[in-house]
């Protein structure tokens, strides 16, 4: 589901539950309504039952005190059927006798019972319990809260029907447009990003391949060079000789430059795979092999140990190895050579660096350092190709983090680089644009 649909469905889905909210208190208040009117009207008609009894009492107690029974009687029958809502009375006399007992056959809806004895100067004369049916008092009132609460719920729709109408003008529809802009935008960066990474490979095959082809005719050029000036070392003048060694060391130089750019080519199409890497080994391995490369040079070397970051294992081990040839080149003018590896914490960061009291370099040229065939020291003095911290710096890159140098001229140089503990950037972009 797109952003924009599921958008709509959570708008729809929040008016609903706004709209079932407001349903919900109105019933409840209605249904509150009605028990509370229950109670009150039970408790009224009580009342007005307990006054009719008294009215009652009060007409037979004369016929009582002169033993009329039978007057009294008829006029516990006639008050039955005066009151509509009084159903049935029975009246007692003190020793068991039932006096009356009047019925009618009606069954009550909502019935209510009250009992009362009738007494005269403290005498009781006899008790009357009624049954009552108290439902026609709640019908009325019953029917207004039902009229009430459906035009409470037509309200409740029509506000609902406002507040969606309000919604979709001021809130929903430019947030929709925004987010089909978005959208749009995001479609259009995938887009160029695949296009980009269609170019960006077949460049990297280009280079490869030409780089394959050129390998032939540069070991044609040296070897026939060397085959020149061995077959016609007589013939030749020293001059000759000269131009035949300069052929020949250009076509080689020309063949490491191709072998450092399928380096860098390589390191865009390795396959990422992070895991735990311990940076102290990689920086302990690097300079073992320089030093038996050179067994003749005494360098000074200090390695922090247990530093660890989370990356390509071959990958940041060919950092490590250009960082540390790098520094072992340019400290081999110096008298007392001093290699340093470690690390240290900076705003939450891990910060990684190697350090060396080399020959430096101006830091008004720092921004050549990480490009590729960019050198600040001529081959005569120390040679290379360029394309090292060119290679450094795009690793650095695939692991989301970034690299930089501080130095002086004579002095020596830092190099210090992070590296970002999540997914690395390319890594990401290929993730996200192989799942949409």
């Amino acid at each position: 589901m797109s952003l924009l649909a599921s958008t709509r469905v959570i708008n729809r889905r929040a008016l609903l539950a706004f709209i079932s909210i407001l349903v919900a208190v109105v019933s409840a208040a209605v249904f509150t309504m009605l028990v509370l009117q229950r109670q009150y009207l039970q408790s009224e008609a009580r009342e007005e039952l307990k006054t009719e009894m008294g009215l009652l009492g009060d007409l037979t107690t004369d016929a009582l005190i002169r033993s009329d029974y039978e007057a009294a009687e008829a006029l516990i029958v006639q008050w039955v059927h005066r009151h509509d809502y009084i159903l049935h009375i029975t009246a007692t006399m003190p020793n068991g006798f039932v006096l009356a007992d009047e019925k009618k056959d009606i069954a009550p809806q909502m019935p209510l019972e009250v009992t009362r004895p009738v007494v005269f100067n403290g005498k009781p004369l006899m008790t009357i319990h009624v049954v009552g049916d108290y439902s026609f008092a709640e019908s009325g009132y019953s029917s207004i809260i039902v009229h009430v609460s459906i035009v409470l719920f037509v309200a409740i729709f029509i506000l609902g029907l406002m507040l969606w109408w309000v919604l979709q003008r001021t809130a929903i529809r430019p947030l929709e447009k925004q987010i089909m802009a978005r959208e749009a935008n995001e479609y259009e960066l995938m887009r160029r990003t695949v296009e980009l990474e269609i170019i960006v490979k077949e460049l990297d095959s280009f280079s490869y391949s030409i780089s394959h082809d050129l390998r032939a005719p540069l070991r044609a050029i040296d070897g026939y060079g060397h085959a020149l000036a061995e077959d016609y070392s007589d013939v030749l003048d020293d001059t000759a000789h000269d131009y035949i060694a300069r052929i020949r060391s250009a076509a080689q130089r020309m063949g490491v430059l191709i072998d450092d750019l399928l380096t860098l080519s390589r390191m865009t199409r390795h396959e990422f795979k992070s895991t735990d890497v311990d940076m102290s080994s990689l920086a302990h391995d690097a300079l073992d092999r320089l030093t038996l490369a050179e067994p003749w040079r005494s360098v000074e070397t200090t390695v922090e140990g247990n530093v660890r970051a989370k990356g390509d294992s071959s990958l940041l081990g060919v950092v490590i190895d250009n960082i540390i040839q790098n520094a072992w080149k340019y400290t081999s003018t110096v008298d007392h050579p001093l290699i340093e590896f470690g690390s240290r914490e900076q705003d939450g960061e891990t910060i990684y660096f190697v350090r060396d009291n080399g020959v430096g370099f101006d830091m008004q040229y720092a921004d050549k350092l990480f490009k590729p065939f960019q050198r600040l020291h001529s081959p005569n003095e120390f040679s290379g190709s360029g394309i090292g911290l060119a290679t450094v710096a795009r690793i650095i890159q695939r692991h989301g983090g970034k690299i930089w140098a501080e130095g002086e001229k004579g002095k020596g140089a830092t190099f210090s680089f992070t590296l970002s503990p999540a997914i690395p950037s390319q890594a990401r972009n290929a993730h996200e644009i192989k799942a949409k």
